[in-house]
């Protein structure tokens, strides 16, 4: 923090807390943010990382936070206006104080408060009483000024002067420099010039810059009045303070923090900083979500701990067992700690299978181990384990039926924020597990998972998608990353110099443009450029905490305004790419020349899978660049790659889900549905729609189910405000349906709490009954949306299962490589396709019937960017 002049070694640290100013300003400087359980959490968020810093940089001996208590104080009853003009927040806020204690108590920093007093008077009371002492500093943190009043040599104030980041610390001089007066004269300075936050009236005429040169001259309310009495004042004040003295002495009776409050128990020792109950901590943070916070105090950072499971001390289990072949029963649990933490071809630190009763472990388990483990759960009628994935990355891949405890987790709550194995026991069994927990010890709690879950999605009518579409597809996913897909090492090299080459082609021209050089990548930097040099038009562009934002989304808005905003949106877009991917992926190309991507199942919300470490689901499908790089996925030699992707999915989807008439007879036509849409909403015949008018259709058929208004539909498609307007409620008054189902779906939100897919898949939306708009009005964005994206994902899980099935019965060598979004990418013998694809595509759009048909389109090539319709 700034000015931190004075010395930790000579004294101790008393820190003493604002907490109602804090909890305010964590209130306003972070977005809503919500807990696993819908919790509104953003001040407690804030008020812990508050917490988390001072606790780093000032190191406090003692700590203790001060708390207003509801109900009215000493000030409302000598003032009965007092605050009378603030306005309530809302009530997520004050739900918030208790949780912050709790927090606070894990910490144990004690919170305190006094009936009829605020928090300023407990906050005043102990740095003046109970702090000074020949050996302590005390420092109050606070975001109020107020607090200022009571600095002297022994008591300094820290206030945060920018969100939750910047802090300025005050002592006497510091006081002196901003004010001109010392930080006694502050209680005068206050009562003089009124407090309108507080509805303080102070005298009327006198501002902050009268009031500080009254005091400096005249030093206190009674020498100013004393001169008046005398005729001493200047004409122009002596009437502003003429029969004010009962006013102004209530006014600093109202802004003076006492300093003698009653604590009764208290003691200082009760504040001495301990160290953190950290069990209580990772429970707190897991059950908020504060996944950060939760990683830090998991992994022992706080204390410099690092634990390494070699010095775990092996304890032999006492119903161990020898021989694999000594468990009985037809359930086993698989456990296993990887050493080397490397998904493809680490080795295996430990590896346990437990039956309920048996257990059977093996420390650094050679290959022959390894397979044996593998033949023995192959042969069992139900495989139990977390992350069965990754398990199979070792054993290679499990055929029987599986039950994956991080799978079942996530279909009963797809919205927290982690489904690791000590989350999930901590959750479920109320267990502590840690990551360096012996494979014995997993096993035992992935057993007993079984049993919690099973009955979870019993009771959710869940446990049809877990048998039938998630837990199939593990080993699917499993395949497809073990097999990877083939890289042109050369023509990504080839790439990233024609990309260089542009970079810096478009870094001269921007340079040029901004008449000198800067660093483009540097938001604070372009700003400059754009905003004080060029003068570009500030009006409808967003302003962020560091000041005007040249986001891509506000740098089209000026487009048309200079010719630099094209070139920095290129330059970024070249960028981007280059380092995402031109550069990057060459490093991640494996021995067999082949990139193996990881599909995650338990990351998105709605049901859909992701694609990390690279990728390869966000590669730009529609621009040159992303197709210049897809050419860079290949086919090998005698093979070629075909992809078959479900056409307007969403939209079919979205017809059958609304029950619209309207869009259900279009799809059965074959019609154009964007024309076709245009056509109904203008009353046109569909040969006579705009290529425009048809645009702005499109951007309505997509864009309705997430919440699309007149603005975002104005600004994509060049509308004036009622022009957007006037085609939506058309759009509505052609599509009933769909205006019914959005209406439906919110409101069976608001009943239930989730939304759920055809297939029963659930999404929870906690926030959906919250007080807070932008919270409700996002929940309900997802409660219109998901059960269409999330049936959409449902359909391509189900294909893909039915898919590698048929693969599977034909004993073919096809390969399933890709999963992006509605498309599927296989690689096959080039003789092959005429007989493979008719079959697979019969299998993708056969998974599902409705009043509207399913399509794929289906396209071949020796790339994945040169790709041409197959027939």
């Amino acid at each position: 923090p700034e000015n931190v002049q004075y010395s930790r070694m000579k004294k101790k640290t008393f820190l003493v807390l604002d907490g109602n100013a804090l909890l305010h300003r964590a209130w306003h400087a972070i977005p809503p943010l919500t807990a696993p359980d819908g919790r509104v959490v953003n001040a407690a968020y804030g008020f812990t990382n508050i917490v988390e810093k001072m606790r780093a940089d000032f190191k406090p001996d003692y700590m203790a936070v001060a708390w207003d208590l509801p109900g009215e104080t000493f000030r409302h009853k000598e003032y009965k206006e007092y605050k009378a003009t603030r306005e309530k927040k809302e009530q997520e806020l004050y739900d918030q104080i208790e949780i912050i204690q709790e927090i606070l108590d894990a910490y144990a920093i004690p919170s305190l408060s006094a009936k009829g007093m605020e928090a300023d008077d407990v906050l005043g009371t102990l740095a003046k009483k109970y702090g000074p002492k020949k050996d302590v500093k005390v420092l109050i943190l606070t975001g109020d000024l107020d607090a200022l009043q009571l600095v002297d040599k022994d008591v300094e104030v820290v206030v945060f002067i920018k969100g939750l980041s910047e802090t300025k610390l005050y002592d006497t001089q510091a006081v002196k420099e901003r004010y001109g007066l010392t930080p006694d004269q502050l209680i005068d300075f206050k009562a003089l010039m009124g407090d309108p936050s507080d509805n303080i009236p102070g005298i009327a005429g006198i501002g902050k810059k009268t009031a500080a040169d009254l005091l400096q001259q005249y030093s206190t309310l009674e020498g100013i009045f004393e001169a008046l009495g005398k005729g001493q004042l200047p004409e122009k004040f002596a009437k502003k303070f003429q029969g004010q003295e009962k006013l102004v002495a209530q006014m600093k009776k109202l802004v003076t923090i006492v300093e003698d409050v009653p604590l009764p128990g208290f003691k200082m020792s009760q504040t001495q900083v301990e160290a953190p109950n950290k069990d209580a901590l990772i429970t707190l943070f897991e059950q908020l979500g504060f996944k950060r916070l939760l990683a830090k105090y998991q992994s022992g950072d706080e204390a410099g701990e690092v634990r390494k499971i070699s010095k775990i001390k092996k304890t032999k289990e006492a119903n161990q067992v020898k021989k694999i072949s000594d468990l009985e029963t037809k359930q086993v649990a698989v456990a296993l700690v990887d050493g080397q933490k490397d998904l493809f071809g680490g080795s295996v630190q430990e590896i346990a299978l437990f039956d309920g009763k048996k257990i059977f472990f093996v420390d650094r388990p050679n290959e022959k181990v390894i397979n044996n483990v593998a033949q023995f759960l192959n042969s069992v009628d139900l495989i139990v384990g977390h992350d069965l994935k990754a398990v199979m990355h070792h054993l290679g891949v499990l055929e029987g039926k599986l039950f994956d405890t991080m799978v079942a987790a996530y279909l009963l709550n797809p919205g927290i924020r982690s489904f690791d194995l000590p989350t999930i026991v901590r959750e479920y069994l109320q267990k502590h597990l840690t990551e360096q927990s012996r494979s014995t010890e997993q096993a035992k709690n992935i057993f007993e998972l079984h049993r919690v879950l099973s009955s979870g999605l019993e009771e959710t009518k869940m446990t049809q998608i877990a048998d039938e579409i998630d837990m199939p597809l593990v080993p699917i996913l499993y395949k497809m990353e073990h097999d990877g897909i083939e890289v042109d090492e050369k023509k990504l090299n080839k790439l990233s110099i024609e990309f260089g080459e542009e970079l810096e082609k478009l870094t001269k021209q921007i340079y040029k443009l901004a008449g000198h050089e800067f660093n483009i990548n540097s938001p604070s930097q372009l700003a400059e450029i754009l905003f004080n040099e060029l003068n570009l038009p500030t009006k409808g562009i967003k302003k962020t905490k560091k000041g005007i934002s040249t986001a891509a989304a506000e740098l089209e808005k000026l487009w048309e305004e200079h010719k630099i905003i094209p070139l920095v949106s290129e330059y970024r877009e070249f960028a981007k790419l280059k380092s995402t991917y031109v550069d990057a992926l060459p490093e991640l190309i494996a021995k067999d020349e082949r990139i193996h991507t990881s599909f995650n199942q338990t990351v998105t919300a709605t049901g859909r899978l992701s694609s990390s470490d690279p990728n390869l689901q966000n590669i730009p499908t529609r621009t040159e660049l992303g197709k210049e790089i897809r050419k860079s996925f290949v086919a090998p030699r005698g093979r070629i790659l075909v992809a078959m992707d479900y056409s307007q999915f969403e939209l079919r989807l979205a017809a059958v889900i609304a029950k619209d008439e309207s869009s259900i007879k279009a799809f059965q036509e074959g019609a154009d549905i964007h024309r076709r849409t245009a056509a109904e909403v203008l009353g046109k015949k569909e040969e006579d729609v705009s290529k425009a008018e048809r645009s702005a259709a499109k951007a309505i058929n997509f864009g309705i189910l997430y919440g699309m208004g007149v603005r975002n539909l104005a600004r994509s498609t060049g509308f004036s405000q009622t022009e957007a307007k006037d085609f939506i409620d058309r759009y509505f008054a052609v599509h009933p349906g769909i205006s019914a189902y959005i209406e439906t779906a919110k409101a069976l939100a608001h009943e239930r709490g989730y939304a759920e897919t055809l297939f029963g898949r659930r999404r929870y939306l906690p926030e959906i009954n919250s007080g807070i708009q932008q919270l409700v009005a996002g929940a309900e964005r997802m409660a219109v949306n998901m059960p269409v994206q999330g049936t959409q994902a449902d359909l391509v899980k189900m294909a893909m299962v039915d898919v590698a099935d048929w693969i599977n019965l034909n004993n073919s060598d096809i390969k399933m490589l890709l999963q992006v979004h509605d498309e599927l990418v296989f690689e096959m013998k080039e003789e092959d396709v005429n007989d493979a694809v008719p079959e697979l595509r019969q299998i993708m759009e056969g998974i599902w019937k409705s009043e509207v048909p399913l399509l794929v389109d289906v396209e071949v090539g020796k790339n994945w960017g040169e790709l041409k319709e197959w027939r």
